[in-house]
């Protein structure tokens, strides 16, 4: 349980503070739960669509040429070279809780049966028209010998002829309307639940576009803006916003949502209280706090966690302690996620964006008077940060 301060809270508080009422700090009570009926912010997951993430995937990698764009003559391996390294970022991200355990098949393409125009590949387009193009796809895979039953899910890899197949969605199984692909090599019909169908962005992206996909899979929405200026809610602070960003490991609500940190690991404060929590950098494995929560209602809460200028965040901009507001009640491509902005943090140069320096150091604090919560940061250093959370 986080340390009860308050004597700090009487010092530093511009609001009355009341004494703490036994509030035990318990995780599950800041767990909010989704409400948009699809991929949200929300702790419970619909594992009946959704893939756990816990645990080793493997993957088959299945590579695809057209009738009108012929597979290049480059080596197969640049493909697989592309995309290898979403195992290791992966592992660092779950603290090695999850393996990308991505396997080769079939060491040649696989010919679809229309042009690569035919399929229609716009962004947008409709589940059903996207489960044509796996079903075809991996219809060819098993055709050429590919044992589909040996797999969780699949990525599916364009050649790099066929400029119509530009983006890479992912493909989410419908319980309701069952994907089957009926496997040679076993003589039945294999259910298909889960495919990134890589686009030529794969060659801008490199392979965090593998592990941002992958993260649908397991049921993360987009925190990238669907409609506006892309990286207005997030900047470069999670992979579900900007791929290309500088601080890209998935926010610790997130890899809470995700089961890689747990509920011991998170300091909930859901009623008039004040706490003081040591958070330990998202980006180090181990025990100790990883989350600050308030609650401020059944579908938000704000969100402190500590950052770090190491492993899959080495090139972020800011350090120190990146404060959110979560909202399970916001669909995917709205900002579900949005983190705050410091009035003093440090100017951006370089690549870096204002949203990517929005970090919050020793003495400053951010509150919300309306939810009546204020996150103070008291002390950081090399892996940690202290925050103090309070609610009256």
């Amino acid at each position: 349980m986080p340390i009860l301060i308050l004597a700090a809270v009487l010092a530093l508080a511009a609001v009355p503070v009341q004494p703490a009422r036994g509030s035990n700090g318990s995780a599950s009570a800041c767990a909010l739960r989704g409400t948009t009926g699809y991929t949200d912010e929300g702790q419970q997951t619909d594992y009946t669509r959704f893939q756990n993430p816990i645990g080793t995937k493997r993957i088959g990698l299945i590579y695809v040429d057209f009738p009108d764009a012929g597979g290049t003559a480059q080596p197969l391996t640049s493909y697989y070279d592309t995309l290898k390294g979403a195992k290791d970022w992966m592992w660092n991200a779950s603290y090695g809780k999850t393996t990308l355990d991505i396997q080769v098949p079939y060491a040649n393409w696989v010919r679809m049966p229309k042009n690569s125009t035919a399929y229609n590949w716009e962004r947008g387009f409709s589940w059903s028209t996207h489960q044509v193009y796996v079903k075809d796809a991996l219809t060819a895979a098993a055709d050429a010998g590919v044992d589909l039953s040996r797999y969780d899910m699949f990525y599916v890899v364009p050649t790099a002829t066929a400029s119509a197949i530009k983006h890479s969605p992912t493909f989410v199984q419908d319980p309701a309307a069952p994907t089957w692909v009926w496997n040679g090599r076993t003589n039945s019909w294999v259910p298909i639940h889960w495919a990134v169908t890589f686009g030529q962005d794969m060659w801008t992206w490199g392979y965090k576009v593998a592990d941002h996909e992958t993260g649908h899979t397991f049921g993360l929405p987009d925190l990238y803006a669907f409609n506006g200026d892309l990286n207005q809610y997030v900047g470069g602070w999670d992979l579900m916003g900007r791929i290309s960003g500088p601080a890209p490991l998935y926010f610790g609500w997130q890899a809470w949502k995700l089961g890689w940190i747990t509920d011991s690991q998170v300091s909930c404060l859901d009623r008039t209280n004040t706490y003081s929590t040591t958070l330990t950098g998202l980006e180090y494995g181990g025990n100790g706090y990883r989350l600050a929560v308030i609650r401020t209602s059944p579908t938000t809460a704000y969100v402190a966690e500590s950052r770090k200028a190491a492993y899959n965040d080495s090139r972020a901009c800011a350090t120190g302690v990146v404060i959110y507001k979560v909202d399970t009640s916001v669909a995917t491509g709205s900002g579900p996620i949005r983190v705050v902005s410091n009035p003093d943090a440090a100017a951006p140069t370089g690549n870096c964006t204002a949203l990517d320096m929005q970090t919050w150091r020793p003495g400053q604090w951010f509150q919300d008077d309306t939810a009546r919560i204020r996150i103070y940061v008291n002390a950081s250093d090399a892996s940690t940060d202290t925050v103090w959370t309070y609610k009256w």
